[in-house]
């Protein structure tokens, strides 16, 4: 075992930069690389398959769409169609419009 590590110890002063260097990388990449597999492993074990939330959205809207009758041609549903965020965006957008609509027309 000493001789192993007199071994070591010989050599130029880059060679012994060299080889920290190395094993610094060495290190470095294997915690990253262990803490990217615990990373993932854990989020899938706490959240829901990808097809669950899926199947889960898409009852939503079936039975969002049930509630309202199934009328599409109202401006509310084809918010409601295009999503939560953008739609209340687009409902607002489209209210504006027929205001502006309305106020011509007198």
């Amino acid at each position: 075992m000493m001789q192993t590590l007199r071994k070591m110890n010989e050599g130029s002063l880059l060679q012994r930069t060299m080889l920290h260097i190395a094993l610094f990388v060495l290190g470095s990449a294997s915690v990253v690389a262990l803490a990217s597999v615990l990373l993932v492993s854990t989020a899938k074990a706490l959240l829901p398959p990808h097809d669950a939330t899926d199947t889960g959205a898409d009852k939503a809207n079936q039975e969002q769409d049930e509630e309202s009758g199934g009328d599409t041609s109202s401006p509310e549903a084809a918010a409601g169609a295009a999503g939560s965020r953008s739609g209340t965006k687009a409902l607002a957008q489209m209210r504006m419009a027929n205001r502006r609509g309305d106020a011509v027309a007198r």
